[in-house]
């Protein structure tokens, strides 16, 4: 994870318990870079070409949630429409509060007003 492109992904581990061979195989993933943030998700193993991209323009970005769990989290990132929030599950607690402390620092600063004359 550099400074202006972040990455991360649902636990291998997680996978396993929760008994998903998709994501055992193909994690999904929550990439943040200075456009917006998107995610990448393999609907089942068999089929890894037919995968879903979703993406959210930071403009379009209301709520970084970060949900906590006892050894894994989840965030979910709602638009400001309220419609089709991304989500990823199973994501290591440390990569995840790295991820969601960045991203919300760049939504507050896209968001802040120039300063008028």
């Amino acid at each position: 994870m550099d400074g202006d492109y972040l990455e991360v992904r649902s636990s291998r581990l997680w996978a396993l318990l929760h008994l998903s061979l998709t994501r055992i195989f193909f994690p999904t993933r929550m990439i943040a870079d200075h456009v917006g943030i998107s995610t990448r998700e393999v609907r089942f193993w068999l089929t890894p070409w037919a995968r879903t991209d979703d993406h959210l323009p930071l403009s379009h970005i209301a709520e970084v949630l970060h949900n906590r769990g006892l050894i894994w989290d989840a965030i979910n990132v709602e638009s400001s429409g309220g419609a089709n929030p991304l989500v990823i599950r199973g994501v290591s607690k440390f990569r995840s509060g790295y991820f969601v402390e960045h991203m919300r620092e760049r939504i507050n600063a896209s968001s802040v007003a120039p300063a008028q004359r």
